[in-house]
């Protein structure tokens, strides 16, 4: 499966921003979240939010509306938009 593009715009000792931008059907590989985490939706989409038991579930993301995560959550999230899209995700470091 072709790989999301991750940009690091900002990594210290408090937080990391990775910009993530997928074009449809792009993933960013099976991951353990390191950190909490909160997510910034900048176009908005629709994933395919796979689960390391096989299972998967939807994500709909609204620009501009965030949502958090928890460290230890480990997933592949999938583009399933039909179209490019983005979004930012700042980890929490401490």
């Amino acid at each position: 499966m072709p790989a999301a593009r991750p940009t690091i715009t900002t990594d210290d000792d408090r937080v990391r921003v990775t910009t993530w931008e997928f074009a449809d059907g792009e993933a960013t590989g099976r991951h353990v979240h390191e950190f909490d985490y909160v997510v910034v939706p900048v176009t908005g989409g629709t994933f395919e939010v796979a689960a390391p038991d096989g299972g998967s579930r939807t994500l709909a993301q609204e620009a501009g509306v965030a949502y958090v995560g928890t460290a230890g959550t480990e997933h592949d999230v999938i583009n399933r938009s039909g179209r490019t899209v983005s979004f930012v995700e700042i980890e929490l470091k401490r």
